[in-house]
């Protein structure tokens, strides 16, 4: 019988290897051609290191100084690990210097061991506690995953909550009368096994799980938004804008369409850096100047901009462009440590309904009118007749206060 059971235990440490050295090998290829996810990098780190404590520990529990210190050392880096890559994934920082301490901590209890052997249930308690305390950090953080991101962060969370409430078991187990008994030990050894298998399968499936949803996610996000400004683009603008005005059919919009005079003139003079340094600025510029709380700002393209205003009357919209156009004209951009003076056309479309497409094509209308007739300055035009002699009255206002 104890000859199975060796047997058995060294067939599941056999396993337990090869499917460690499978999953650190295909998680350090994958890192290989997503390179720019850290975290990925760090898990891979992880997987390989809970394979070497595993081959540290020889597969064996018979407390030799390998097995008890660079082992247990190897798997509290491997929880280290996991969890500041949790943390890297789900942008919260996280610093070595907390992790660290703990397994400064835990090794030095290891170490205290060595020197005055204690009894088994208090040893079994202590490696239980340390195993609960990593795997209810890193459900701390998974909890607080964005909701983007949820569904493989709660996953991977439920693998750990499984995880610490093996260790419970086996800790209530210890305390067991017959826990001295060659049979039990025996069991104990074989769940830990098979039990560890399971897990790191698991736990490879969650991570998985994760980078796939911040892939899907950040491919979403590159093509609904313009990577220079970090705007919404064209495409996610109309998009976005339909829903808007459906539901607020009865007001009064207003698409306001910025257009940077002889932008030509700054990419000649300072470089296309230059002139991504003027863009960037007139979208901080943009942003910080006022706009309603519901507008939506997109990069139209190039260097034309779109401001959608929902539920804005004439008047407002046309004071609105007016204040931006002077924030912009006393407001130069910075490069290579000299200012960029610029000026910014406007033109301005208002109107009610769902079509967005006929509001952009008149503030476009607009726009060419305000660039013919001298450029820095806002014109309105209106697709709506009725509100005609209301925006006129509004763009006689803003030209006064030019």
């Amino acid at each position: 019988m104890d000859g199975v059971t060796g047997l058995d235990v060294h067939t599941l440490g056999i396993i337990g290897l090869a499917v460690g050295i499978a999953i650190a090998l295909s998680f350090s290829l994958m890192s290989l051609v997503l390179r720019g996810m850290a975290a990925l990098h760090v898990w891979a780190a992880a997987f390989w290191l809970l394979t070497f404590a595993g081959l540290a520990q020889g597969y064996d529990e018979n407390g030799s100084f390998l097995s008890a210190i660079i082992g247990s050392v190897l798997i509290a880096l491997a929880n280290a690990a996991m969890l500041i890559g949790i943390a890297m994934h789900l942008g919260h920082p996280l610093r070595w210097r907390g992790p660290a301490l703990v397994i400064v901590l835990f090794l030095l209890i290891q170490v205290g061991f060595m020197v005055w052997p204690p009894s088994q249930p208090l040893e079994s308690a202590v490696f239980g506690l340390k195993s609960i305390f990593w795997d209810g950090w890193m459900v701390f953080f998974l909890l607080r995953a964005p909701r983007e991101l949820k569904a493989g962060s709660l996953f991977t969370a439920l693998v750990f909550v499984i995880d610490a409430l093996f260790y419970v078991a086996r800790g209530l187990v210890s305390l067991h009368p017959e826990m001295e008994s060659p049979e039990l030990a025996s069991l104990l050894t074989t769940s830990n096994y098979l039990f560890g298998i399971l897990c790191t399968f698991l736990l490879s499936t969650g991570f998985t799980l994760m980078l796939s949803q911040r892939l899907v996610h950040d491919l979403r996000v590159a093509a609904n938004v313009d990577g220079l400004t970090g705007l919404l683009n064209r495409t996610a603008l109309l998009k976005a804008a339909a829903p808007v005005l459906q539901a607020n059919r009865e007001h009064t919009h207003a698409v306001l369409l910025f257009d940077l005079d002889h932008f030509k003139a700054i990419n000649d003079r300072w470089g296309h850096a230059g002139g991504d340094a003027v863009l960037q600025h007139f979208t901080r510029t943009l942003r910080e100047g006022g706009i309603p709380a519901r507008a939506l700002l997109s990069r139209y393209g190039g260097e034309e901009f779109l401001l959608l205003a929902p539920c804005t009357s004439a008047n407002v919209a046309v004071t609105l462009a007016e204040s931006l156009r002077a924030l912009v004209e006393r407001s130069p951009a910075h490069y290579a440590g000299e200012p960029i003076m610029f000026t910014t056309s406007v033109g301005v479309a208002t109107g009610t309904g769902t079509h967005i497409q006929r509001l952009i094509d008149t503030a476009d209308a607009a726009l060419y009118q305000a660039k013919r007739t001298g450029r820095d300055r806002v014109e309105a035009m209106v697709s709506d007749p009725s509100a005609g002699d209301r925006v006129n009255e509004a763009t006689s206002a803003a030209s006064a206060l030019t």
